[in-house]
């Protein structure tokens, strides 16, 4: 099913705002969690498992959460999940999913969740410029931020795109958990 087909069988085409929550979740943590949670509760969110291109591919079936633990971690937490792009293991840039659903509803504010060291990186993904442009809001929960590094991130942001809404949601207990170091200490 495509991210266009799942938006209308959930009659979320009327939305005003989607935030769309993209990672790898390799494996889900409360770190995750804690983000959903600090994201607003009158918007809605959408789990987007994916695969990392900067990252070796792992197949969805080899991950360490699996789709029916994902499936109960979004009905937990009154969030939607989008499941097709994890099952393509090839990675799949945000910038080629984002501007179809914009093409499609080029009236509804896309957005972004995502952890600090997500935004730190953000403007070096895929077509990072056209996609800071198509975005609305980029809504970013703490992960260990620095101050110096944050404000030159966002100063140059906003140089590149005057228009984005950069949100912080703030801190949380579990900013320590890294979905890599947890991989690498279960081997």
């Amino acid at each position: 099913m495509s991210l266009i087909k799942y938006i209308v069988e959930n009659k979320l085409e009327n939305e005003a705002e989607i935030i769309f929550f993209g990672g790898s979740f390799n494996p889900w943590h409360k770190g995750h969690t804690n983000c959903i949670k600090l994201a607003s509760k009158t918007t809605i969110i959408i789990i987007i498992p994916d695969h990392n291109p900067f990252k070796e591919v792992t197949d969805f079936n080899e991950k360490l959460t699996s789709e029916s633990q994902l499936q109960e971690i979004a009905k937990e937490h009154s969030a939607g999940i989008y499941l097709g792009f994890s099952k393509e293991n090839k990675p799949n840039p945000t910038y080629n999913w984002i501007v179809e659903v914009q093409q499609k509803y080029p009236k509804m504010k896309l957005s972004l969740l995502m952890g600090f060291d997500s935004f730190m990186s953000i403007d070096k993904w895929y077509k990072s410029k056209e996609l800071l442009t198509l975005l609305s809001s980029i809504y970013v929960a703490s992960r260990l931020d620095n101050d110096e590094v944050k404000n030159k991130q966002i100063k140059h942001l906003e140089s590149v795109v005057p228009a984005l809404r950069i949100s912080f949601l703030g801190n949380h207990d579990q900013e320590h958990l890294s979905s890599t170091h947890i991989r690498k200490n279960e081997q």
